[in-house]
């Protein structure tokens, strides 16, 4: 009975206690203010997102879509997350029997005639990058386009390029219009329609991060703002032919910073052609979330692939290793699929670029590449050897 009495006692008293404790800390703690929320889940890679950041089923961003006769999807030239989903998009818009055009930033209106003979069947998908001079012109990995001729050529889509030759900008940016042959004068717009007001101090920070120019020069930031104002107008005349001729909607695949905000094509489509109907699709990285940015979201994080066999995908702050290849150095150095990498020679890892100067101090120093990865709570050293290129001591 005592024993019993005893138990109650001490329970009750070390209840006391901690409602003490918690009343203690509720007093000392801060409060925390919940940041507004952006996005209402976490996406994985390939999701859609509308502009609340909630999630939006396909289905519903392709009957939005079929409304327009323009449909841009943006993307960043080595993401292959990116390059899947213009495909998805692009095959669920076109099933069906339903026809679009095709436009693509990544040729020039100079090599229409190839495209032409592609598009009768006269030209095959693997005679291509050949016949387009691919590894000259465009030069990112024909493999990852692929899949969006392969497409085209079985439901007999029309497919044109958009662009202007990829030699011009350099002639542009050191001579101006003026400076150019009558021959290359032709090929750029008549007319040139300038970046709205709220897009120049963006292009100007793009300008500083290009080696050897100068973001203050004022007749080199004029030049730059007329290479991306002669882009952008040059896809968007070519797909208003493109519209017209085909008398099909146009899904124009470019690179996000042409369509991020209605400000590259999209503004110089709303001029050329009033009327239309436009949507704008482009990739979210998990990063800062802009509501304005497009009708639709893809999320689709940043990565890179090595040639030590690895995949890198950045997850909200995060360097995961996404795939290994069983025969790279990566898989027998010790590198494995969920591995987050903390540390890349000691630098921290907050970002792709940071993987970049990693291997650029290991290459300087000529010493092994060593990853501290977070392998499901536990801190591993991995040590990836010397770099190529760099000599044993």
């Amino acid at each position: 009975m005592v024993r019993k009495i005893i138990g109650k006692s001490a329970r009750g008293l070390l209840a006391l206690c901690a409602v003490f404790f918690l009343l203690l800390a509720a007093g000392c703690a801060k409060k925390v203010v919940p940041p507004e929320m952006a996005v209402s889940f976490l996406p994985c890679s390939g999701e859609f997102l509308d502009p609340a950041g909630d999630r939006m089923p396909l289905e519903k961003l392709v009957s939005e879509a079929l409304k327009a006769d323009y449909v841009l999807i943006g993307e960043g030239h080595t993401n292959r997350c990116d390059h899947k989903v213009q495909l998805e998009v692009t095959d669920a818009l076109t099933r069906g029997n339903r026809k679009a055009a095709i436009g693509l930033e990544m040729v020039t209106a100079q090599k229409q005639d190839v495209l032409n003979r592609f598009n009768l069947g006269q030209i095959s998908v693997d005679e291509l990058p050949e016949a387009l001079d691919w590894k000259n012109g465009w030069r990112y990995d024909f493999n990852m386009f692929r899949p969006i001729f392969e497409l085209a050529s079985n439901r007999r889509l029309t497919v044109a390029g958009l662009n202007f030759p990829f030699r011009l900008t350099g002639e542009v940016r050191d001579k101006g219009l003026e400076g150019l042959s009558p021959q290359d004068r032709a090929m750029l717009p008549e007319k040139v329609i300038s970046p709205p007001q709220e897009q120049e101090e963006g292009l100007k920070q793009v300008l500083a991060m290009h080696k050897g120019h100068n973001a203050t020069d004022p007749q080199q930031i004029e030049r730059f703002f007329l290479v991306q104002s002669l882009w952008d107008t040059a896809m968007a005349e070519k797909s208003v032919s493109l519209h017209r001729s085909s008398g099909h909607p146009v899904i124009i695949l470019a690179g996000g910073g042409h369509v991020e905000h209605g400000w590259g094509i999209a503004r110089r489509l709303k001029i050329l052609d009033p009327e239309a109907r436009i949507m704008s699709i482009l990739p979210w990285r998990g990063e800062e979330f802009y509501p304005t940015a497009a009708d639709a979201f893809f999320y689709c994080p940043p990565s890179y692939e090595s040639r030590m066999g690895m995949t890198v995908e950045m997850r909200f702050g995060r360097a995961v290793v996404t795939e290994v290849k069983r025969d790279r150095k990566g898989y027998r150095q010790g590198l494995r699929p969920g591995d987050i990498i903390a540390l890349a020679q000691g630098i921290p890892v907050t970002s792709l670029s940071s993987l970049h100067m990693a291997g650029a101090k290991a290459h300087r120093e000529n010493r092994p590449l060593v990853f501290t990865v977070d392998r499901y709570g536990d801190q591993v050293e991995i040590d990836l050897g010397l770099l190529s290129g760099s000599k044993k001591k």
